[in-house]
C-alpha cells in the first residue's frame, strides 16, 4: 500500500521556501490596527480564482475551497485529521468501510448533505473528462477499481463507493489501509453539491462559509455560523504591481517580499538517496564518511528546516542530532582509502534552484577532504526520473511528501519490494518491522516504538542522507491570531482566525 506520494520535484513549492531561522520582526502599522475585527483579507498569486476542488493545483488556490466545502473528515486548527460530515466510520478489515453522516449537514440551499453527494464527487474526480491532476489519490488511497477508471477501461460508476441509504456511505478498497480515514481530508475529496461541476455563480457550500458577491478577481465569503469571529473573508487576487501588505494574509507571497512573514512546516523531507547497487556506495563505511564531512545546518540554511532523520524534523522533536563518532579520512583509512585513490563520486540533480545551490554545497563540503573527488550532474528533470528508475546514479537529489501525518507514511518506501524504492536498499529487519506496522493489530505503545526501532535502524544503516524539511512561506499581519505554528497540514482556516483587539492603554 503506497500511503505517500513520492515528489522527485517541487517546483512550485520550493520557489517559496525561506530560511527557517529567519524572522522578520513584525510591526503593525496604523493601517492594520484599524482594520474591522470581523472581516478578514486573504490575497492569493494566481491566474484566477479556482473553485472546483478536482481542479486545485497549490496550496494557496486551495485556501477559498477549504472554507467554502467540507468533507467527511477535515483538518483542525493543529493540523490533525477529525471527523466533519462523517460522524462514525467502521471497518472490520480494513479494506470494506462504511460512514455514518451527519443527518445536520446542510447545503447552503438548504438540502441535505447526502451519501449520493460523495458517490457523485468521487465518480467525478475519477471520470477522464474531468482531467482532474488530483484524480490519482483516489488509486493511492486504494479505493477499488479507481486505477481502471482513471485509465478509461472502466466506467466511474464502477468506482468502490456506494450510498446504502441517505446518511450511510460505503467505501470498498482493493487493498486493506488502516490509515484511509486519516487520508479523507484532501481536497480532492470534498464533495460538491449532488457531484456537479461547481458553478461559477450561484456556487451551493456545505462548509463554513458561503460566497456572497463574486467577480473574475475577488471572492467575498459570509459566515455560515454566528459565533465565527470573522463574519466576512474577501479573497482577492493580486499581481506583482499591487501592495501586498495591506492584506491580513497573502497565501504565497512572492520571494522578495519577506515582512511579516512566517515559516510554517510541511510533511516533505529533502534528501539525497545513494545507489545500494554501485560497488563504492554500498560499503557503510563510504556512505558514513560521506555523512561525517556534510553539516546539514549549513546545506539546509535559507531553504528548510534542517533535518537528521528520515522522518521530518517536526515528528522528532525530542531526537538528538546524532554525531559522527570519527572523521571521514578515519573511517575511510580503515578501508584504505586515501590521497592516491580517491572516492568518485557523482552527484545527480535537476538543474534549477535551489537544487542546484544545494548540490553546490554538497560538492564544495565533501571536496574539502582530498578523499573525494565529486562531479556534479545537473539533468532535466525528465532526465532525473529516469536516471532513478533505471537506477543510473550514485547519490541522486529526492524527496517525500505525504497527505497526513503518519510516521508509516515516510518509512514504506525502504521496504525492499516497495516500487518507491528505487536505491536497491535491503534490510531485512526493516522489511520484517515495516509488514509488523501494516498487518498486525498493535497498541499505539507497540506502534510508536516499532516506528522509532525501523528509524533508528535506517540511521544506523545510512540508508539515505537526510537534509532538511520543507516549509511553506506564508505572511500574516501581527494582529490575525489562530495560526498554530506547528500545524504541517498546509490547512489555514478562516473559521479558526480572529483578530487581536487593538491595546487602548
Amino acid at each position: 500500500m503506497r500511503f505517500a506520494k513520492f515528489f522527485t520535484i517541487l517546483t512550485a513549492c520550493l520557489g517559496l521556501i525561506t530560511a527557517c531561522d529567519q524572522k522578520t520582526e513584525l510591526k503593525p502599522t496604523i493601517t492594520e490596527m484599524d482594520k474591522s475585527p470581523t472581516e478578514l483579507t486573504r490575497a492569493i498569486y494566481s491566474a484566477h480564482l479556482q473553485l472546483d476542488p478536482h481542479l486545485i493545483k497549490a496550496t494557496a488556490d486551495a485556501a477559498p475551497v477549504r472554507d467554502l466545502l467540507v468533507g467527511l473528515m477535515r483538518f483542525n486548527s493543529a493540523g490533525e485529521v477529525v471527523p466533519a460530515i462523517a460522524k462514525e466510520f467502521f471497518s472490520d478489515d480494513n479494506k470494506n468501510w462504511l460512514f455514518i453522516l451527519d443527518d445536520q449537514a446542510k447545503w447552503s440551499n438548504g438540502e441535505a448533505v447526502i451519501a449520493d453527494d460523495f458517490v457523485a464527487s468521487w465518480q467525478r474526480l475519477a471520470d477522464k473528462n474531468t482531467r482532474s491532476p488530483l484524480a490519482h489519490y483516489l488509486i493511492y488511497m486504494g479505493v477499488e477499481n479507481a486505477k481502471e477508471i482513471i485509465q478509461g477501461t472502466k466506467g466511474s460508476n464502477e468506482l468502490g463507493v456506494k450510498a446504502l441509504n441517505s446518511h450511510t456511505l460505503q467505501v470498498q478498497l482493493a487493498q486493506a489501509n488502516p490509515n484511509f480515514p486519516k487520508m479523507l481530508a484532501h481536497i480532492a475529496l470534498l464533495p460538491t453539491y449532488r457531484g456537479q461541476k461547481p458553478e461559477e455563480y450561484g456556487f451551493i457550500s456545505n462548509g463554513d462559509y458561503r460566497i456572497k458577491e463574486r467577480s473574475k478577481t475577488t471572492l467575498t465569503l459570509q459566515s455560515q455560523q454566528a459565533e465565527v469571529a470573522f463574519q466576512t473573508v474577501l479573497y482577492q487576487l493580486i499581481t506583482t504591481i499591487q501592495n501586498p501588505s495591506r492584506f491580513d494574509i497573502v497565501e504565497n507571497p512572492l520571494t522578495s517580499y519577506t515582512r511579516n512573514q512566517i515559516m510554517l512546516p510541511r510533511l516533505c523531507t529533502y534528501f539525497y538517496e545513494f545507489n545500494f547497487n554501485d560497488p563504492m556506495l554500498k560499503r557503510k563505511e563510504v556512505r558514513q564518511a560521506i555523512q561525517a564531512m556534510l553539516s546539514t545546518s549549513q546545506i539546509a540554511n535559507g531553504v528548510g528546516i534542517a533535518n537528521y532523520f528520515v522522518l521530518p524534523k517536526t515528528m522528532l522533536e525530542n531526537s538528538e542530532r546524532p554525531l559522527p563518532k570519527f572523521s571521514a579520512e578515519q573511517i575511510l583509512h580503515q578501508i584504505d582509502i586515501d590521497v592516491k585513490s580517491p572516492i568518485q563520486i557523482s552527484l545527480t540533480y535537476d538543474d534549477h534552484k535551489p537544487h542546484n545551490t544545494i548540490a553546490t554545497r554538497i560538492a564544495r563540503r565533501l571536496g574539502q577532504s582530498d578523499l573525494f573527488r565529486i562531479d556534479e550532474q545537473a539533468v532535466s528533470w525528465e532526465e532525473l526520473l529516469a536516471k532513478r528508475n533505471a537506477q543510473q546514479f550514485q547519490l541522486i537529489r529526492s524527496g517525500w511528501c505525504a497527505d497526513y501525518e503518519d510516521p508509516l507514511s515516510f518509512l514504506t518506501m525502504f521496504h525492499s519490494s516497495s516500487p518507491d524504492n528505487k536505491s536497491g536498499y535491503h534490510n531485512e529487519r526493516v522489511n520484517q518491522s515495516l509488514e509488523s506496522l501494516q498487518s498486525e493489530a498493535l497498541s499505539q505503545a507497540e506502534r510508536e516504538q516499532k516506528i522509532l526501532d525501523t528509524v533508528y535502524e535506517l540511521q544506523k544503516d545510512i540508508a539515505i542522507l537526510p537534509l532538511f524539511q520543507y516549509q511553506r512561506r506564508v505572511t500574516v499581519l501581527p494582529d490575525i491570531q489562530g495560526i498554530k505554528m506547528n500545524n504541517s497540514s498546509e490547512v489555514i482556516y478562516s473559521k479558526d482566525l480572529y483578530r487581536q483587539k487593538k491595546d487602548t492603554q
